[in-house]
């Protein structure tokens, strides 16, 4: 059927799939899609992806939204990009394909890289100017990596013959053949190479870091007219209107619009942000990242408690004890045993974030006897993920000075009640889950339709956001996962400590 009156389309390029979504002026879904993309890690510690498969999923699921829609290309108000942030593409205008496979968030090449400038001075005015830790996650030490293994790269960035950016700036430059080279500040200040409170790239950070680059990506607002799609990608020339980084998008999408609302987006990792409002809070070291929400006319800064293995730890469970169905399928298991008997899990698998950061601590398994089932070990991963979590709230809530009223909570997880449950008992505070699963191609959308003047501004947008459904947690369960807890945490410090150079015995 035919749909009347202008649409929206949001588009997430995710870690693990690809999601369109199309609403309209009511902030009604018409239509969504998804399709997977493939990681592959080629070597241990590194994580890469194709981004010309990035890109060709973009355009088919924008296709195949405004078709299931019953809408056309012309019928686009606004196309909203968002996006996995911390992830590098370089690429070649000429050609318009990447020279090297994208380096993920994930990837942790550049550790060896940044460990110069762990130096308290240096590491201090990274993290006050900036609000990222020193970590190969950032955009920073990959570009540092590969300025240093890479010279023929590393000469074409430093020449000009070469471009680079993040996720978003990727796609804004093949959507529109090339006519946009830009980025927003949300995405921009991931990199570590941009300054916060002045909102602009940074010449110290990219000496400190050992980068010439002989063009960087224009930053504006969030919302606001890009450009248009390359004539011929879509039957129509199609206004692009916001780019954002995916978890500020869900944060968008959840109407965390006013100081310390905060949710948390369980995925490949889980993430946990806060609304920080008008000023960036002040930098402590409490392993929390201060970065840019979004930019409307001025900036909005959050806080973010950065999980590095949420879905991951269950996705890995399945596949070591052959449970079909993935993460679903743990925790299905997991309920055969309801408590973990003292098994203990840290999902170090690519490092620990907030609040460690810890890139060299590895995943431990602990605590088993010759009794331990499957089924205790599958719930041990979920309490892990559930400790994560806490952990960051714990660091948030002091930040901001109180702990949340409630947890609004989006994700492919939450699906899983026994899950939820968990994690409101560990917390004990109630979770809102979203109404809406996929929230940000929903937030992207709704900023692209403030960047397409379809909405005047966030009070007009709170009304769109739907309610959802709440779990309480069970008072009586607090003592015992208080225990848990901290257990679960000297687990941590061990995993930690057994990084560390042991002393040599005397002779």
């Amino acid at each position: 059927m035919k749909h009347g009156g202008p649409i929206i389309v949001g588009v997430d390029q995710g870690t693990t799939n690809t999601k369109a979504m199309a609403i309209d002026s009511a902030g009604r879904v018409l239509a969504q899609t998804e399709r997977p993309i493939a990681t592959a890690s080629p070597q241990p510690g590194w994580v890469e992806q194709d981004a010309l498969a990035m890109f060709a999923n973009c355009v088919a699921c924008i296709r195949e939204v405004i078709e299931r829609a019953g809408a056309s290309a012309r019928d686009v108000a606004g196309l909203g990009i968002a996006n996995q942030t911390e992830t590098l593409v370089i690429w070649d205008p000429t050609t318009a394909k990447p020279v090297m496979p994208a380096m993920v968030w994930q990837c942790r090449r550049g550790e060896a890289e940044i460990a110069p400038l762990r130096r308290p001075e240096t590491a201090a005015l990274i993290a006050a100017r900036t609000g990222v830790d020193l970590d190969p996650t950032f955009t920073a030490a990959k570009l540092a990596w590969v300025t240093r293994h890479l010279p023929e790269i590393a000469a074409g960035l430093r020449e000009g013959a070469l471009l680079c950016g993040t996720v978003d700036c990727w796609l804004l430059w093949r959507l529109s053949g090339g006519r946009i080279y830009a980025t927003e500040p949300g995405n921009a200040s991931r990199t570590a190479l941009f300054a916060l409170e002045r909102g602009g790239w940074d010449a110290e950070l990219l000496a400190l870091f050992g980068l010439e680059l002989a063009r960087l990506p224009e930053t504006g607002l969030t919302a606001r007219h890009y450009g248009e799609t390359a004539a011929g990608l879509f039957e129509a020339e199609i206004p692009i209107t916001a780019a954002m980084g995916d978890q500020q998008a869900s944060l968008f999408g959840h109407g965390c619009f006013a100081p310390g609302d905060l949710k948390v987006t369980y995925g490949t990792g889980a993430f946990m942000w806060a609304n920080a409002g008008a000023r960036m809070p002040p930098g402590r070291a409490d392993g929390l990242i201060r970065t840019i929400a979004w930019d409307l006319g001025a900036p909005t800064y959050a806080l973010e408690g950065f999980v590095m293995s949420a879905g991951a730890t269950l996705n890995w469970l399945a596949r070591q004890f052959g449970l079909a169905g993935g993460g679903e399928a743990v925790v299905a298991k997991a309920r055969e045993a309801a408590d973990s008997h003292g098994v203990t899990l840290v999902p170090a698998f690519q490092g620990l974030g907030s609040p460690w950061w810890n890139a060299d601590v590895r995943a431990v398994l602990s605590g088993m006897t010759e009794a331990t089932s499957v089924a205790e070990i599958c719930q041990a991963g979920l309490e892990a993920v559930c400790y994560q979590v806490r952990a960051a709230l714990e660091g948030i809530a002091a930040a901001i000075g109180r702990p949340p009223a409630l947890v609004r909570a989006d994700g492919g997880p939450t699906r899983a009640a026994a899950l939820m449950q968990l994690q409101a008992d560990c917390l004990q505070i109630p979770l809102h889950l979203a109404a809406q699963e996929a929230l940000t191609p929903f937030g992207v959308a709704l900023m692209a339709g403030l960047g397409a003047g379809i909405w005047r501004g966030t009070d007009e947008l709170r009304p769109l956001v739907g309610a959802g459904r709440e779990t309480h947690p069970n008072p009586a369960t607090q003592t015992r996962q208080d225990a848990g807890y901290h257990t679960w945490l000297r687990a941590v410090d061990a995993a930690i400590a057994a990084t560390k150079p042991q002393p040599e015995n005397a002779a």
